[in-house]
């Protein structure tokens, strides 16, 4: 598969404009497609698709990891990248099993994108900035196996609680999860159980203790 045609998510307009202009003057590529909103960026991909979605993290409405996982789920073709600054064991495993095809830094250098968009319609390319925060997790563990925090909630639960520290509304996450607004409520209901929490307060600082990205 030759990558021909990128769309660009990412919450930082500066950046996501210097990029699109700088893979534009590789003439190979063109751009398709660019926003700062997950949500707006899936419906537009689906209609599309691009070849490639490179996207950040921390996105409007649909997280990046979301927004992977929806892309992964349909099937579409699109390969994608993840570039984000955010080198945390969490956001890397998240993003793996969501189905993500590259991770790149930010702090990285271009050469490195370039060369994973070349790869990675024949295998994975993760940047070697990754190994870093992986091996320490992986030594961490291995010395403290009993101070590791083990999450109560289910991946959908960690789903539910992330959007709802984001603000956004039970019937955003809904339609977002493509559940009901009475499953939403019932997440809800057991995450704060789970969690022995009364308040959407305590749950933002729940989700920012454990860096949920996704």
């Amino acid at each position: 598969m030759s990558i021909k045609t990128i769309y660009l998510a990412d919450s930082e307009n500066i950046f996501i404009d210097c990029l699109a202009t700088t893979l534009k003057l590789e003439q190979e590529f063109e751009i398709v497609g660019r926003n700062s909103n997950g949500a707006i960026a899936y419906n537009e991909i689906r209609s599309i698709p691009p070849d490639l979605l490179i996207t950040d993290l921390n996105l409007a409405s649909l997280s990046g990891i979301n927004l992977i996982r929806k892309i992964k789920a349909v099937e579409l073709s699109t390969k994608v990248i993840l570039l984000s600054s955010d080198i945390s064991p969490t956001a890397i495993h998240k993003a793996l099993s969501a189905g993500v095809d590259g991770i790149i830094l930010k702090s990285d250098h271009y050469s490195l994108l370039i060369e994973a968009i070349s790869v990675i319609s024949h295998r994975k390319f993760l940047s070697p900035g990754t190994s870093d925060p992986l091996v320490n997790n992986f030594l961490n563990f291995s010395e403290n196996p009993n101070q590791q925090k083990i999450s109560p909630l289910s991946d959908r639960e960690e789903q539910v609680a992330k959007l709802i520290g984001d603000g956004i509304s039970s019937r955003d996450i809904a339609t977002t999860l493509s559940i009901s607004e009475k499953t939403v409520s019932k997440h809800r209901s057991n995450i704060f159980k789970k969690l022995n929490i009364k308040n959407t307060a305590q749950l933002v600082r729940y989700v920012y203790d454990n860096n949920l990205v996704g």
